[in-house]
């Protein structure tokens, strides 16, 4: 499976360009300018903790009028505190909903009532 990249100070996905220097590769965000080692340790861009976890997030798409259907999967990081309440779901075998975007690489302010426990999946 690919590595996906975001920025660690926007979370931008798409305008990234990496470059050689020395013995390492350097990221830089072309939304922000933030620049930053590829392979430097993963943290939360919401509240900085480094405690992360891997979790499957489902593909979806409507197959027959409203009925969704899963097809396929990707890997999203979710953080210990920011995203406790999915960290919980996704524990108990159920996948991270496909609209559910994870505070630890989305950057979110207090408040903001993403925090997973009332996702529901509805019919456009």
């Amino acid at each position: 499976m690919p590595r996906e990249f975001a920025c660690p100070a926007c979370g931008e996905t798409e305008d990234l360009a990496g470059r050689r220097v020395a013995d390492e590769i350097h990221l830089t965000c072309g939304a922000c300018g933030h620049d930053w080692p590829r392979d430097a340790a993963r943290v939360c861009a919401t509240c900085g903790g480094s405690d992360l976890q891997e979790r499957a997030q489902a593909l979806t798409q409507y197959s027959r009028g409203t009925q969704l259907s899963i097809v396929g999967w990707h890997q999203v990081w979710l953080c210990q505190v920011c995203d406790a309440a999915m960290l919980k779901r996704a524990v108990q075998g159920k996948p991270v909903p496909h609209t559910y975007r994870p505070a630890a690489t989305t950057p979110r302010g207090d408040g903001d009532g993403d925090d997973g426990i009332d996702v529901q999946i509805l019919p456009r």
